[in-house]
């Protein structure tokens, strides 16, 4: 379980932080193979995803990184790493801003989900223990964002539209990779994305996958914007806040498909 109670409430720079980014781990296939096939197997084990990421990722993320700290929410976050969790757990505050709003529709999805806010930080650290908390104790500030993006998962999949389903977690993985340059999700969403054609040749995935890289890059970088300050907006408001666009294509074949779903992954 991880550590939450250790979460900085406002680390000072490390000595290895002042050094630049960790030292990143090799690229790694066979590992990457393995954990994706252990997603095909239970794509309710999210641990994989987290093993995939730390296969690929390599260096990718060190652009995002620098990006990130240098934002005006990436200071705040740096300076209270808390205040998402604060924020994101305070059902009470959530519920007052009412039906319609960015914040019920949180709630609502996180009811229907059977989901916890800090859901996908604890797999996360059930993955990787040991990685977590080095990062934690030697580059807080490299651990905060990754406190904010973990809970910010969710945000994004009621942001998009993009749904739990196998399509929905491939097509909200690469457009999340699309927006931080990450390898680990864009590698993955297009792995599951081919996956998926396997198993359903006649969905358009390909268009699909297409249309989620147009949207990200349509979009405000949500990595570097307040999006818990939206959450009292009515969700539409909200969402054009943002210039998110409608995944037409998605929303098509979730709403007219009558067969099975696919095996394929979560994210």
């Amino acid at each position: 379980m991880p550590d939450t109670q250790h979460i900085p409430d406002a680390p000072p720079q490390s000595a290895s932080e002042t050094g630049g980014f960790p030292p990143a781990y090799p690229i790694r296939p066979l590992k990457a193979w393995r954990e994706f096939m252990g997603l095909v197997r239970n794509r309710e084990d999210t641990r994989h995803v987290f093993g995939f990421f730390e296969a690929v990722n390599g260096r990718s993320y060190e652009q995002f990184y620098t990006r990130f700290a240098a934002s005006e929410y990436g200071q705040s976050i740096i300076a209270d790493p808390k205040q998402i969790g604060r924020i994101l757990l305070d059902r009470e505050t959530l519920e007052s801003h009412g039906p319609g709003t960015f914040a019920a529709a949180y709630l609502h999805y996180l009811d229907t989900e059977n989901l916890q806010p800090e859901g996908v930080y604890e797999a996360n650290w059930d993955q990787a223990p040991e990685r977590m908390r080095k990062l934690r104790d030697e580059w807080p500030n490299l651990y905060a964002m990754t406190y904010m993006m973990n809970l910010t998962h969710d945000l994004y999949h009621v942001l998009t539209g993009y749904g739990r389903d196998p399509l929905g977690e491939a097509l909200l993985l690469l457009f999340s990779g699309i927006q931080t340059g990450g390898r680990g999700p864009i590698w993955l969403g297009r792995m599951a994305g081919l996956r998926i054609r396997q198993e359903i040749p006649s969905w358009p995935v390909g268009r699909m996958m297409a249309e989620a890289k147009k949207l990200a890059k349509e979009a405000a970088h949500f990595p570097t914007t307040d999006l818990t300050a939206l959450l009292p907006l009515p969700l539409d408001a909200a969402r054009a806040q943002l210039s998110i666009g409608t995944p037409t294509l998605y929303k098509e074949i979730i709403a007219t498909w009558d067969g099975d779903m696919p095996v394929a992954v979560k994210g």
